[in-house]
C-alpha cells in the first residue's frame, strides 16, 4: 500500500486546503478529482494500481474533509474549485496532468479545461455528467415525474435546514457502518453485488460525518453548473467509464458528452453502478492502461 503524504495549500482566497500527493515514475501525472461523497480513500485501488509508476496528487474540496471551509465571502461552487486546482498544481509544482474525475470531479475536470488547457493533458471521466446533475438523476425511471422537476428545489431547501443534521450525525455515522445501510443500497439499485462493501462503509460514515450545510451548499453550486458548451472544445484525449446502472448520472449522460466531445471513448461496464470504481475496478484500470498505451504512448513495466 502506498504512503500518501498530505500538505497544507492556501487557495487564492484564502481558503486552507488540504492536498495528498504518492507515487511516482514515469507516467503522466494523475490528479484525481473527487465524487462529492468521497475523498482520497476512495481512489485507494488505483492508487496502488497505478503510483508505482506515476505520480498522483489530489486534494479535499473546500468545507469538506480535511480542507477549511470557504474563506469569508467566497463560496463552493465549481468555477471556485477548479481556482482552488490550480493553487494545487501550482503548489506540487504541476504544469501537465491527465485529470481523473468521479462524478462531481467530472464537472471539474471539464471546467479545469474551461478555465487552463493548458494544464490537461487527457481526461479520464467516470460516472458523471457535463452539468445540472440533479436534473438528470434517476431518469428514465423519474422521466416526467413532478418529483424529478422539484429535485433542485428540495436540495436547495435542504441546504437552509442543513444545519439541523448536526445532532444526528454520530448515530447516521454509526448506522452508516452496519449491514442493514449497505442492504438498503443495494435493494434500492444504487450499488451492485460486486460492491466492496468495507471500503463502501467507511466512505459512507466519513460522509454522514461531514459539515452538512457545506455539503449542501457545494451540492447545489454542482447543480446550477453546466460545461456542456466546453464538450466541443476539447481537444484532448478522453475516455468516459460509466455502469449501465448508474441511477445519478445515466447512461444516457454519458453517451451525450462521448457524442459531443470529438475522439472521445466510452466504456460502459454490464451491471456497473454509480460507484463501479468500487465495484470492477480491475476492468477500469486494465481499460485505462489500454487507452494510456494508445493515446500516450506509456506502456508501464509488467508489474503484476
Amino acid at each position: 500500500m502506498l504512503e500518501i503524504h498530505a500538505s497544507s495549500v492556501r487557495a487564492a482566497d484564502g481558503t486552507e486546503l488540504t492536498a495528498f500527493e504518492c507515487g511516482g515514475g514515469p507516467g503522466p501525472v494523475f490528479v484525481l478529482c473527487n465524487g462529492l461523497g468521497g475523498n482520497i480513500d476512495a481512489w485507494r485501488y488505483l492508487i496502488d494500481d497505478f503510483g508505482p509508476h506515476h505520480r498522483i496528487v489530489s486534494w479535499d474540496y473546500r468545507g469538506l474533509y480535511k480542507s477549511g471551509p470557504a474563506a469569508p465571502g467566497t463560496g463552493y461552487d465549481v468555477e471556485t474549485q477548479v481556482q482552488d486546482l490550480r493553487a494545487v498544481l501550482q503548489h506540487f509544482g504541476i504544469q501537465k496532468a491527465v485529470l481523473l474525475g468521479w462524478s462531481m470531479g467530472v464537472q471539474v475536470s471539464f471546467e479545469a479545461w474551461r478555465q487552463m488547457p493548458e494544464i490537461v493533458q487527457g481526461m479520464v471521466l467516470i460516472n458523471g455528467t457535463y452539468g445540472s446533475p440533479l436534473a438528470t438523476a434517476f431518469s428514465p425511471m423519474l422521466k416526467d415525474s413532478p418529483l424529478a422537476q422539484m429535485l433542485p428545489a428540495i436540495a436547495k431547501a435542504m441546504e437552509s435546514v442543513a444545519h439541523l443534521a448536526e445532532p444526528f450525525q454520530p448515530m447516521a455515522q454509526r448506522v452508516t457502518k452496519t449491514k442493514m445501510a449497505l442492504k438498503i443500497v443495494k435493494n434500492l439499485g444504487l450499488a451492485s453485488q460486486a460492491l466492496d462493501e468495507k471500503m463502501f462503509l467507511t466512505l459512507a460514515s466519513e460522509v454522514a460525518g461531514l459539515h452538512m450545510p457545506r455539503y449542501m451548499a457545494t451540492l447545489n453550486a454542482l447543480a446550477a453548473h453546466s460545461a456542456l458548451d466546453v464538450l466541443p472544445s476539447i481537444t484532448v484525449p478522453v475516455m468516459v467509464v460509466t455502469g449501465d446502472h448508474d441511477m445519478l448520472t445515466p447512461l444516457a449522460q454519458s453517451r451525450e458528452m462521448v457524442k459531443a466531445i470529438a475522439g472521445a471513448e466510452l466504456l460502459v461496464i454490464p451491471s456497473g453502478t454509480h460507484y463501479t470504481p468500487l465495484e470492477f475496478p480491475e476492468l477500469i484500470h486494465l481499460r485505462v492502461e489500454k487507452w494510456l498505451r494508445e493515446r500516450f504512448g506509456f506502456t508501464r513495466p509488467f508489474d503484476r
